[in-house]
């Protein structure tokens, strides 16, 4: 499995840890499925479907309750591409952030719903979209990887 840090692991710093597992795939004209919402600044931002894992629960079922919570999609998540983590400081709160992320190809199902989160809304964006917009560097990254390993299977 593929692995990279972004940012700088600061010494003598406690960082918030978050684990989480998103999910990657492409519609049928090559977009991929994003949640967009509101940044603590009011900007918008735009994140993978997924999310912390709750409760001790699979990634599997996180990536399935995230993009249902946040976009009302069905997904099927198939494989485990990489892992990719990032420190930073989140500004707005002054606190050090470590999020660690699962990325998996997933299957895009049927939109089943309507989003549950408040403030949360399905995009679809083309992978140059995706470059500029998601909001996170190892997010970006992981899109990259499951984008070229399935070229390489295509």
């Amino acid at each position: 499995m593929l692995e990279k840090t972004f940012g700088i692991k600061k010494p003598d710093t406690i960082y918030k840890e978050r684990t989480g597992a998103y999910g990657i795939g492409f519609s049928a004209d090559g977009k991929i499925p994003v949640a967009m919402t509101h940044l603590y600044n009011g900007e918008i931002g735009y994140f993978l479907l997924g999310g912390g894992i709750e409760n001790n629960e699979s990634h599997i079922d996180c990536i399935i309750r995230e993009a249902l919570e946040e976009a009302g999609l069905s997904v099927m998540p198939q494989e485990l591409v990489c892992k990719g983590d990032y420190y930073h400081l989140i500004e707005q709160t002054k606190t050090d952030f470590h999020g660690v992320g699962y990325f998996y190809y997933m299957e895009i199902g049927d939109i089943v719903s309507e989003p549950t989160e408040p403030d949360h809304y399905l995009v679809w964006l083309t992978f140059e979209q995706i470059k500029e917009k998601l909001f996170l560097p190892h997010q970006i990254w992981a899109v990259e990887q499951v984008r070229n390993i399935c070229r390489l299977r295509a």
